[in-house]
């Protein structure tokens, strides 16, 4: 057995000179701490290879100390964020081994999200029609006028089109939101009348947003009506969800619309709410893919492509104590 007394600052940096000489095998024998240094006697069974010195100006801290204090933060920061502990845990834990506790503490977010939640943007061109679903007050119509607006600024001859099969007047919502870009709002009251339209800017190669009416993913038949018509249309649904509820309930409704094969999603609504926990853990639950986040209700801007970097970045924003990840790392 070989023994050592090692003494440095603070325990901490002890144990991170044992560790890089001794290995992890090395066996705390007695501690002591003094007015002006702290000091471990270590033992190891094993020979131990000789150890080129160390000129650092300070001695690097332990790692493991250094991961689960990391983890801990990111694990506080989802928690106020409201969401639940187990998906609390998963993430922080992920974040934590994947990026061995990085300088900057959004790096361990993102490569924990991406582990988790798919991203796939919607492109600008829109050269392949979507079709906007989503429970009421989700902010469908706003989103559609976004993503026109948007795709008038690539150079697309986008046409936007409204669903208006229960008469609440989105076509006239979608105009008022459209006036500043001319576009012609078509309006359908009748859903034969929409599948046909779609079809015909299909074969003319013309990009295509559909704004459908709400669906309550809690009501059988609405979920049943809204299945047939993305049969029948034959293009792809898109889920606008708001970032407002409880966790469960979000997690409830994407299962439900995942059931009937809609893989991304428009996170709306950030701007108004504080704790985003909730929302990540129902797309992660629902298997979706995040395409973009709605930051502002402002037409002309805040429907950003979704990234895993981006979204941690709005994580850490605003939840108290997120700045001390840097003093974890």
């Amino acid at each position: 057995m070989r023994m050592k007394l090692y003494s440095a600052s603070n325990r901490e940096e002890v144990l991170a000179l044992i560790y890089q000489e001794m290995g992890t095998d090395a066996v705390i024998l007695s501690e002591h701490e003094n007015d002006d240094c702290y000091e471990v006697r270590a033992a190891v069974e094993r020979p131990t290879s000789v150890v080129a010195p160390n000129f650092a100006t300070k001695p690097t801290q332990a790692p493991q100390l250094q991961v689960n204090k990391y983890r801990d933060r990111l694990k506080d920061v989802l928690t106020w964020h409201g969401a639940p502990e187990g998906f609390a845990e998963m993430i922080a834990s992920s974040g934590s081994r994947l990026t061995g506790a990085p300088t900057d503490p959004a790096a361990g977010f993102s490569s924990a999200l991406e582990g988790a939640i798919g991203f796939a943007p919607v492109q600008p061109s829109l050269h392949e029609p979507i079709m906007l679903v989503g429970p009421p007050g989700s902010g469908k119509t706003s989103t559609a006028a976004k993503l026109i607006r948007r795709a008038c600024a690539a150079g697309a001859n986008a046409v936007p089109i409204v669903g208006d099969f229960d008469a609440t007047a989105g076509g006239h919502q979608l105009s008022a939101y459209l006036q500043q870009v001319g576009n012609n709002v078509e309006n359908h009251y009748d859903p034969e009348d929409l599948i046909a339209s779609v079809a015909e800017h299909r074969e003319k190669g013309t990009s295509v947003v559909v704004d459908t009416p709400a669906i309550n993913p809690l009501d059988p038949e609405d979920l049943q009506r809204l299945k047939d018509l993305i049969h029948l249309t034959n293009i792809e649904p898109v889920l606008v969800l708001s970032a407002e509820g409880h966790p469960l309930d979000l997690e409830e409704s994407v299962r439900a619309y995942a059931d009937l094969g809609i893989k991304r999603c428009i996170v709306t609504k950030l701007d108004v709410v504080r704790r985003r926990g909730g929302v990540l853990f129902a797309i992660a639950s629902g298997k979706m893919n995040i395409s973009h986040l709605a930051l502002t209700p402002f037409i002309g801007g805040g429907l950003i492509p979704a990234t895993p970097n981006r979204l941690a970045r709005i994580l850490l924003e605003e939840a108290p104590g997120a700045e001390l990840l840097k003093g974890a790392a």
